[in-house]
């Protein structure tokens, strides 16, 4: 193959590719990409087996080819030179020559036939949501879905059509996170789980397209503009969210969301590696936060807030309700409380969503 590419088109595409590349594989070619030059364009895959991202940059081609190269390496190459423009080409041995000003390089690839066949979803089902308000709908629940590869059916995020809406659910047992929002054309349809690491990809794009989502038998599809991301459908059942949050939650303390965080972070400093938990005492008009370590020492802090209810304590772990407080985007937020060993509930005060809330468990003290 041989041909001639903008350089800022081609790192723009390279630098998503970088999440998708799996470099602690014990399979080589997963740590590459696959460029196939065709049709005018350079094309361009990524792929861990279980996420795959596909691209393309216009070209101006000489002779078509396809190989697969060292991703990291490319793309530092790529970044480093300083011309406006690129020269790639590649011979029978599979190596890339890459030619930029003065600048020439050669890295060795692999066979394109080595690279794993990308799964295809077929062309029916398309939904089309605008991608800026599925990216802030995934921001807000995203702290929740579960890191723990043994609870699989957790590793990942629950999307769910409504008519008229759209539901994004994620819990990892400890918290759990629910953000639901109007958007025009959707029609009631099954839930399906997105595994966490296409989540976190998705989020690394930039785009005020809408975003065409698709679902085969086993695989979803995310397309927008000329990227087009592809995930195994997570297998299991989600829990049945909505019997999890507490509906007699009849306490509601109301706080300015950026003190409050702070006060969080602040009085966190003196909890412990293995225990995060800090005190919230409530009392009309008042809520103090408070941690104890016997390794570190204390930390206890006042904050003024709307509270009319009985006084109470309650346990709550400062990472989750810091996440949640990072996530939420009002000034104002509120907590739905009941008693010591009933769950916290964060909530927006007059936000944009049709609902947004964080249930977060409390913890012993």
């Amino acid at each position: 193959m041989k041909l001639r590419i903008d350089r800022a088109e081609l790192l723009t595409e390279l630098v998503p590719m970088q999440g998708v590349v799996e470099r602690k594989s014990t399979i080589p070619v997963l740590s590459h990409l696959l460029l196939r030059v065709r049709d005018g364009k350079l094309h361009l895959a990524a792929t861990d087996l279980d996420v795959s991202l596909t691209s393309w940059c216009e070209a101006d081609i000489s002779d078509e080819g396809a190989l697969a190269v060292q991703a990291r390496k490319f793309m530092e190459i790529v970044r480093a030179v300083g011309g406006p423009t690129l020269e790639l080409s590649s011979d029978d041995s599979h190596a890339l020559t890459i030619e930029s000003g003065k600048s020439r390089f050669k890295i060795h690839g692999l066979s394109a036939e080595d690279f794993p066949t990308l799964p295809d979803v077929g062309e029916a089902g398309d939904l089309a949501i605008g991608y800026a308000d599925f990216k802030q709908m995934v921001s807000k629940v995203f702290f929740a879905v579960s890191a723990e590869e043994s609870r699989f059916q957790l590793n990942g995020a629950l999307l769910k059509s409504k008519d008229d809406g759209l539901e994004i659910v994620a819990t990892d047992g400890h918290r759990l996170a629910l953000v639901e929002r109007p958007i025009d054309g959707l029609k009631e349809a099954d839930g399906v789980l997105i595994p966490r690491k296409a989540l976190q990809e998705l989020q690394r794009f930039d785009s005020d397209d809408d975003l065409i989502f698709r679902r085969g038998e086993h695989h979803l599809s995310f397309r927008l503009g000329r990227r087009e991301l592809i995930c195994r459908i997570l297998e299991g059942t989600f829990p049945d969210y909505e019997k999890v949050i507490s509906k007699d939650n009849d306490q509601r303390a109301t706080f300015e969301r950026k003190p409050l965080a702070e006060v969080v972070h602040r009085v966190a400093l003196l909890t412990g590696d293995r225990s995060r938990a800090v005190r919230l005492r409530m009392e009309p008009g008042q809520m103090t936060l408070s941690a104890a370590n016997p390794d570190l020492g204390e930390a206890v802090e006042e904050l003024a807030c709307e509270y009319e209810g009985d006084a109470m304590e309650i346990g709550i772990n400062p990472d989750y309700m810091a996440q949640f407080l990072s996530a939420v985007s009002t000034d104002t937020v509120a907590f739905d409380l009941k008693d010591e060993n009933s769950q916290c509930i964060g909530l927006p005060v007059d936000g944009d969503d049709t609902r947004y809330l964080c249930v977060i468990m409390p913890m012993r003290l």
